[in-house]
């Protein structure tokens, strides 16, 4: 009996170190890496005008994106990374050009804090979403997001983009930290 239960322990610990070995070993690996580079510029503001119409009416928002550094985070798919905290200055949480219902929202994206703060790597681009939009649907527990075409929003909502006009990205520098 107490054999049993001793090689039973022995293959429970063993099937838990293979299982979380490998996390460990990364999780490690990225607590060795040295952290990125800090931005000289920390915060930002944006503004951005967004002309459209709904059902042939005329509307502008005018808003302003406000970028500010978080600090560094972290994940196994990039490594040690900065991180940005982005809002608007009016509180919304998003550009909402049409509330389908309490689920459904179609809105604009201005683009991400990384892009305006000058720190897209060197692979990414800004990729202008004009003069398409984002179809947001919220269910219980999950949110889903997918691109609409302009000609579609056009079709199916009666939305036409008109023009975008945002603040163009700051030229930033980013300085190592002395050791």
């Amino acid at each position: 009996m107490k054999k049993t239960q001793v090689v039973l322990i022995i293959l429970v610990a063993l099937v838990i170190c293979i299982v979380a070995l490998p996390w460990v070993l990364i999780y490690i690996g990225l607590l060795l890496q040295p952290d990125p580079p800090r931005p000289e510029i920390t915060y930002g503001e944006f503004p951005f005008k967004l002309v459209y119409e709904v059902n042939g009416v005329r509307k502008v928002i005018q808003d302003t994106i406000i970028c500010e550094y978080d600090g560094v985070g972290m994940d196994e798919g990039q490594g040690k990374y900065r991180r940005w905290k982005q809002r608007y200055e009016s509180g919304n949480k998003n550009i909402s050009l049409l509330k389908i219902n309490n689920n459904s929202e179609i809105v604009y994206s201005a683009g991400s804090a990384n892009y305006y703060m000058g720190d897209l790597k060197e692979y990414e681009q800004q990729n202008p979403l004009f003069p398409n939009a984002i179809f947001i649907e919220k269910d219980i527990g999950s949110t889903s997001e997918g691109l609409i075409r302009a000609d579609e929003l056009l079709e199916k909502y009666h939305i036409k983009l008109i023009s975008w006009e945002p603040s163009p990205p700051i030229k930033n520098t980013f300085i190592e930290s002395a050791k």
